[in-house]
């Protein structure tokens, strides 16, 4: 539906009853705003989750993380060489009703390998297509590359209209046209995102509810209190402290999963003192992993050992670094900071746990001479600071956007690469040595122990201070069905109706 008719439409609804023309809306609170609707220019979980409602892939990871399904492609075949992937297309439509085409999957994903795409690396390895009838699309590689269907199930795989894309260029992207489960209606810069149902989404009957409102409410409580008041169906990150009292709440229900996500503190290894390793691991030795747990996620998450989370090829036998005043005040020692340094701490206002963490970290470091000046900034302002490398310390996070360990270690470990190692711009040639050589072994025995060794040099050098694995939570009104927080953190919302 166009914006004239949508307006035609509002200024019909004076004349009519409210009964006459009600449509259901689902209203959602989560705690950040989007950067861009571009899936190959941002990395920010509010522009993933919000593209992923807009757009569609290929194939996608199954909710449970443990597998790739359909997606715009009802089915595929890798060749038995590994260099060929050959995908049949269902009958799927855009928004505005025209036709989904191999057309398209070519020209998105060549724009995703482009230079002007901040996820290349991981589409350059397609070399070629060949196009063998409408519905069908082959891809080709000039060597095996083995993250390349769980790298086509990635957001910033989305496949766009090529034809108002090639027209619209970077105006495309304000009022985007997809073939996901709703299209944009509007968006209200720093609060809110309004989306309907695309009439044309390809699984037949859905998504059940026809307008969704994405709110941005940046604080954690204020979200928790419209849930409360009935302003909103659902709340993303509810404050932790708050949750056992939401479970009590009548007409409430509190929902958590483990994603594959980490917490820990950014440290910029090009500024010091923190070029130094002795100093990034005597910070790790000073805090207290297991008290920040108990005391900041109530319990809910498991210490760190890495900035990778537990998923595919994890080394649960890698040890966190323990917690050892006197071995961190050594090491200080050594490095001439025996009388301590003072810092700057970044943390997103809108996160109370990091909030919370910021607070004891300056707690913890105190017995080091390390004083941390907390500076609050808001979620935008906070992504943006740190890829400009223009800060020293900062409290944050990362997800992995599928189920396969290469996209997460690529971004959080290997430099030069997209975020050179999250912006941290640590550097180790062993490191990208081995992300190289995993990307052309097959899945098995050799490529996991290539990741584990990877894993282990990222420990070892630590470039941050690693935290912890927390659950995620949500909760939502009663009426509301099939809410959940998947394993790769977003949320589908076609699956979700309401019960009265």
């Amino acid at each position: 539906m166009n914006r004239s008719m949508r307006a035609l439409l509002a200024s019909g609804c004076m004349m009519l009853s409210a009964g006459m023309l009600s449509a259901e809306t689902l209203r959602v609170a989560m705690g950040v705003d989007p950067v861009s609707l571009d899936p190959i220019a941002t990395s920010d979980n509010a522009s993933i989750w919000t593209q992923l409602l807009i757009y569609d892939t290929l194939i996608r990871p199954s909710k449970d993380g443990t597998d790739l399904e359909p997606g715009l492609a009802e089915s595929w075949e890798v060749s038995e060489d590994g260099l060929t992937l050959t995908f049949k297309l269902r009958e799927a439509k855009f928004s505005d009703g025209t036709p989904v085409t191999a057309e398209d999957v070519q020209f998105s994903l060549e724009r995703a390998a482009s230079e002007q795409s901040s996820w290349a690396g991981f589409f350059r390895p397609i070399t070629g297509y060949e196009i063998t009838g409408e519905h069908e699309i082959k891809l080709m590689l000039d060597k095996p590359f083995t993250p390349a269907l769980n790298n086509l199930a990635m957001f910033s795989g989305a496949i766009l209209p090529k034809k108002l894309v090639e027209a619209q260029g970077d105006a495309f992207f304000v009022d985007p046209v997809g073939s996901g489960p709703y299209a944009l209606a509007e968006w209200t810069r720093g609060s809110q995102i309004a989306l309907e149902e695309n009439p044309h989404y390809w699984q037949e009957g859905k998504p059940f509810i026809e307008n969704v409102e994405l709110n941005i409410v940046t604080e954690g409580s204020a979200r928790t209190i419209k849930l409360e008041a009935g302003e909103v169906d659902a709340i993303i990150d509810p404050p932790l402290n708050q949750i056992e009292k939401l479970r009590t709440k009548e007409g409430i229900v509190v929902g958590s999963a483990v994603p594959y996500r980490s917490d820990f503190v950014l440290l910029n290894t090009t500024k010091a003192p923190f070029d130094d390793e002795k100093v990034r691991r005597a910070l790790n030795m000073a805090v207290d992993k297991k008290a920040l747990i108990e005391g900041i996620l109530y319990g809910a998450g498991k210490i760190a050992a890495s900035a990778m989370p537990p998923m595919r090829y994890a080394d649960e036998s890698l040890e966190p670094y323990a917690y050892d005043l006197e071995k961190a005040k050594a090491l200080l020692d050594e490095a001439g900071l025996g009388d301590g340094f003072e810092a700057e701490l970044l943390v997103n206002s809108g996160m109370a746990a990091h909030r919370n963490v910021a607070v004891a970290l300056q707690a913890m470091m105190q017995p080091l001479g390390v004083k941390l000046n907390i500076q609050m900034v808001e979620g935008g302002t906070h992504w943006e600071t740190t890829k400009a490398g223009n800060y020293e310390m900062a409290v944050s996070f990362a997800t992995s956007d599928t189920i396969d360990p290469d996209q997460l270690i690529g971004f959080l470990a290997v430099n030069p690469e997209r975020a050179n190692a999250y912006h941290t711009e640590w550097k180790s040639e062993r490191l990208n040595e081995l992300y190289q050589k995993e990307r052309v072994t097959e899945n098995g025995e050799a490529r996991g122990e290539m990741f584990g060794e990877m894993v282990q040099l990222l420990h070892d050098g630590a470039p941050y201070i690693f935290l912890y694995h927390p659950a995620s939570a949500w909760a939502t009104r009663a009426n509301v069905e099939g809410f959940e927080i998947l394993p790769t953190s977003n949320f589908r919302l076609e699956d979700v109706k309401f019960t009265d």
